[in-house]
């Protein structure tokens, strides 16, 4: 009775380890450890992003930063992403009242081209520094 018992038990510990997972259920890694980048990274990004920051002037608060933290499947393809705006004292905030970043999501949400080299998902960083009501700087 007692082998059943167990067998029983590592085969239950068998079963509840080997559920698969999908690949955009896994947990991320840093895209800089794991060597995950967009195809022709920084211009991409930028180029992605040219257009709209040119059309988006009058953004409220003046300054800070919205930082875009993108999660990539180990095939390269776009799980989901997470976003942080801070003012210039580093508190939170939303940037025109929520609209700002539901554009900046629709563009990040589009870049395609992603190259994975690891069999693990990670995630990559986009930041917008904001100056003076408009966005100087993508990195």
């Amino acid at each position: 009775m007692k082998k059943i018992k167990i067998a029983l038990f590592f085969f239950l510990i068998f079963i509840s380890c080997s559920k698969k997972k999908e690949p955009c259920d896994e947990y991320s890694k840093p895209y800089f450890r794991y060597n995950s980048a967009i195809k022709g990274e920084n211009i991409s990004i930028r180029k992605a992003f040219d257009k709209f920051i040119k059309e988006e002037v009058n953004i409220t608060p003046k300054n800070g930063f919205i930082t875009l933290k993108i999660h990539i499947d180990k095939f390269g393809n776009f799980c989901n992403q997470e976003n942080f705006q801070i003012d210039e004292n580093y508190q939170p905030t939303i940037f025109n009242n929520g609209e700002l970043i539901k554009k900046v999501e629709a563009i990040s949400s589009n870049l395609s081209g992603w190259q994975n080299d690891t069999e693990t998902k990670t995630f990559y960083l986009i930041r917008l520094k904001i100056e003076d009501g408009i966005i100087k700087e993508v990195f």
